[in-house]
């Protein structure tokens, strides 16, 4: 799986599309069900929007690489026309230059996909702080911490929160210097902005200790909440399984959030090689309907 990051400034001269409706009155009453396009990665963007839609889901995450290759006043018009929601963008960021790119450009890009994200009634875009480079941990940190600042208001603006997303160790060459809970949110405290929170990833979190003790606390700091499984065999980054079908106590966690008083986007974000390989559609009513018995067991 490719990056999405920095990709915006491949982006050709963007009109300004009508805005896709958010789904307001679904998060009034409860947390609600996305799924993302990085679940059904060989979907064309067209074919993500009408299965999905078949499926009964009609909030989804945009990955970002599908809307650029689709075109972004399509995407708009296609996410208007077919009644779908927007619960998220992925990815913005890449704050330590890694990979070649001055820290401006990257800042300029992030402007942008915030806007993006805005159009898009997206509640958040995910952020991620790139790969440490060759920066000690405290000057990266201190880079994404002054980056987010600058960002924030311009976020908060657009009605968009910048979600920050830890993962695994194993992702650290690709994506982020963040793997751990309590790093990610004393980051977060140091930006101290509403519009900085957390992308509550239950494949990259459950490491944590005593988690489950601790989601009354998190509920606050969540932007989204992201939902996968882990294989029993766990050979590589890209074999996630539904929830379920792995051995993650993803109906615990998100029972707990809930419970907990979380009311925003539960995205279901699979990296499979197999799913992504598959010919079969049935298991998005699979994600529908274990999203659906974690709601009716919470509180």
């Amino acid at each position: 799986m490719s990056r999405s990051f920095p990709a915006a400034r491949q982006r050709k001269g963007v009109r300004q599309p009508r805005c896709v409706q958010r789904n307001l009155e679904s998060l009034d009453h409860g947390p609600t069900l996305s799924l993302n396009q990085a679940s059904t990665l060989r979907w064309s963007f067209e074919e993500d929007v009408v299965r999905y839609r078949l499926a009964g889901i009609d909030t989804m995450g945009v990955w970002l690489p599908k809307l650029l290759e689709y075109g972004e006043d399509r995407g708009l018009e296609w996410l208007s026309e077919n009644g779908m929601s927007v619960s998220t963008l992925s990815f913005a960021g890449g704050f330590t230059g890694a990979f070649g790119h001055e820290l401006d450009d990257v800042l300029e890009e992030t402007l942008d996909l915030i806007h993006l994200a805005g159009m898009l009634r997206a509640r958040s875009l995910v952020v991620v702080t790139g790969p440490i480079n060759n920066h000690i941990t405290k000057h990266a940190t201190r880079l994404v911490v002054e980056s987010l600042k600058q960002l924030a208001d311009e976020a908060a603006d657009n009605d968009v929160t910048l979600s920050l997303m830890p993962m695994r160790k194993v992702f650290c060459q690709d994506w982020t210097f963040l793997h751990g809970l309590d790093e990610t949110l004393a980051l977060i405290d140091r930006v101290n902005h509403p519009a900085v929170q957390l992308a509550f990833d239950i494949y990259h979190l459950w490491p944590e200790k005593g988690l489950l003790q601790r989601l009354p606390e998190l509920v606050s700091r969540i932007g989204v909440v992201q939902v996968s499984d882990a294989s029993p065999a766990g050979i590589s980054e890209y074999d996630r399984v539904l929830p379920g079908e792995g051995i993650l106590p993803v109906a615990e966690i998100l029972s707990g959030l809930i419970d907990a008083g979380y009311r925003g986007y539960v995205d279901y974000q699979i990296w499979s090689e197999s799913l992504w390989q598959s010919v079969d559609q049935d298991w998005l009513q699979h994600c529908r309907q274990n999203f659906a018995d974690v709601r009716s067991v919470s509180r």
